[in-house]
């Protein structure tokens, strides 16, 4: 099949798109640079990412608004050309720069998460691919763009990416994996979502918790690796070498050495590792992460 590019693109706001029950999320979505597209990629972002009028009225945020949150959508479809970006901006932003993912894990007021077995968290993931699609469907002009494609939820594969906070999402997906393919295994009702998940990528995940950075269960981990997902760690000295928090390194190594053990597919990179800490390297994992997608 002759894949064709996109006409240039610009991400598009949806503000307030419903999900699960009541939940709601704002959503920036980037269109394939190429068709057809083969998947979707659903970003996560970290504390301080927002929309760019936002980050330029903070005196803090304006120094790191080039990873404004349209901007990362615009940065990962150069990476995963043939994929639909889907940003998902976090529910609250406290004090404008912690993210809370309230909709996805519980949280308090700066985002330090408290993981529960099941929160449905991917039930809001899928309802919010089904009415990004169907909005999608009805706001975008006819301007070339095949609307046979924005089915999102129909694409058969997904990459989920967690940045820094972001990946509190992530690691409540592995607690609702574990629940409904371990705990609850005759509950199909999110089969269909789960077993196109292929690929997750963890890029330099923390918060300010004093625990559970990383998750470390080893049935959990069990879990992951029998789904088959292809795992992606990406790290910087800003989390696994800042001797303040001594237990994300912990974490890390106990993550990513569980999954080696259970043979789970792992790729895993420290980026910078010759440099001091620093948040500008932290954020540069944004620019120089790879997309090895399977």
């Amino acid at each position: 099949m002759q894949v064709e590019p996109s006409m240039e693109a610009s991400p598009i706001r949806l503000l307030s798109v419903i999900g699960f029950q009541a939940r709601r999320n704002d959503v920036l979505y980037m269109q394939p640079k190429t068709h057809p597209a083969d998947s979707v990629v659903v970003f996560f972002p970290g504390d301080v990412q927002d929309y760019p009028e936002v980050m330029e009225a903070h005196r803090y945020n304006r120094s790191y608004i080039r990873w404004n949150l349209q901007d990362m959508a615009v940065i990962l479809q150069a990476k995963f050309d043939r994929s639909h970006i889907v940003v998902i901006r976090p529910s609250r932003m406290e004090f404008k720069m912690f993210g809370c993912f309230d909709n996805f894990v519980p949280c308090n007021n700066t985002g330090v998460p408290d993981h529960t077995p099941m929160n449905y968290a991917l039930h809001h993931l899928e309802r919010l691919l089904q009415n990004i699609s169907m909005e999608l469907r009805e706001k975008l002009p006819q301007n070339g763009i095949d609307k046979t494609e924005l089915h999102l939820d129909k694409v058969p594969n997904v990459s989920l990416i967690g940045f820094s906070k972001g990946c509190v999402v992530l690691n409540q997906f592995l607690y609702e994996f574990h629940y409904l393919k371990t705990l609850t295994p005759d509950d199909e009702s999110m089969s269909d979502l789960v077993n196109k998940i292929h690929d997750m990528y963890w890029l330099d995940g923390g918060h300010s918790g004093g625990k559970n950075t990383w998750i470390t269960s080893r049935s959990l981990l069990e879990t992951l690796a029998r789904l088959g997902v292809t795992v992606h760690i990406h790290v910087t000295p800003y989390q696994i070498n800042d001797d303040r928090r001594p237990w994300i390194r912990k974490e890390e190594k106990a993550f990513s050495d569980w999954l080696k053990k259970l043979g789970a597919p792992v790729n895993r990179t420290v980026h910078f590792e010759n440099l001091s800490p620093s948040l500008k390297s932290h954020l540069e994992v944004l620019d120089v992460f790879k997309a090895d997608v399977t």
